[in-house]
């Protein structure tokens, strides 16, 4: 056991190359959206059921992939350096959540779908809270707006989600998923400034502060 965490520890310090930081974004659990991450099959690790099966052969389907977007808001342990609230949002790919009967590279793009869609989602919520930040600049703004835009930033991703699977898995209509792919392309280019950044993704993976200022 005692070798075992010290691995884990270990595997989630930073590392350090040429001086600048390098940080984890993923462990053997999950994977944290970043530009140049692809997923592939062997990144689809869970087990069948026979729900998932069943929900498969309707629709015609040998992979299904469990995304989400995790966030968190850290404030600082004592307000003498007039320090500011910091949020946190990273799209996260669940391993063992996710399941591929086949190594069929269509199917596995057309579930990698919605790893883009958190992120897109993500970066839509980054921006509107940098808009409030950049329009009150005060302690306790984020803290007030960031519950209300995490919700939303939910919302919309389901609502994205509900698009998407109604045109490409449920109606199957031709060229529907190239036409997705070429328009989340374009809005992920669009709002490339709001990417999730490496920090974010280890942020939320050692569920602790990054900054010791901050809890």
């Amino acid at each position: 056991m005692k070798i075992f965490l010290f691995t884990l520890f270990s595997s989630l310090l930073l590392l350090k190359s040429s001086g600048q930081t390098i940080f984890i974004t993923k462990d053997n659990k999950h994977i944290f959206w970043q530009p140049n991450v692809k997923l592939s099959y062997s990144d689809f690790r869970g087990d069948t059921t026979t729900e998932l099966m069943n929900f498969c052969r309707k629709y015609n389907l040998s992979a299904i992939a469990s995304v989400g977007i995790w966030s968190v808001l850290d404030v600082p342990k004592r307000n003498k350096n007039k320090k500011l609230e910091k949020v946190y949002f990273a799209p996260v790919f669940f391993k063992l959540g996710s399941i591929a009967f086949s190594q069929d590279t269509m199917q596995i793009a057309m579930q990698a779908m919605y790893f883009d869609i958190c992120e897109y989602a993500a970066r839509l919520a980054r921006i509107q809270l940098e808009a409030i930040q950049d329009t009150v600049k005060s302690i306790g703004t984020l803290y007030t707006f960031y519950p209300k835009i995490e919700k939303e930033m939910q919302n919309k991703k389901l609502e994205m989600f509900h698009s998407y699977t109604k045109d490409v898995i449920i109606d199957k209509k031709p060229g529907s998923y190239e036409s997705w792919r070429r328009f989340y392309d374009d809005m992920l280019d669009k709002t490339k400034h709001w990417a999730t950044k490496p920090a974010e993704c280890y942020r939320l993976l050692t569920q602790k502060p990054i900054d010791p200022d901050y809890k």
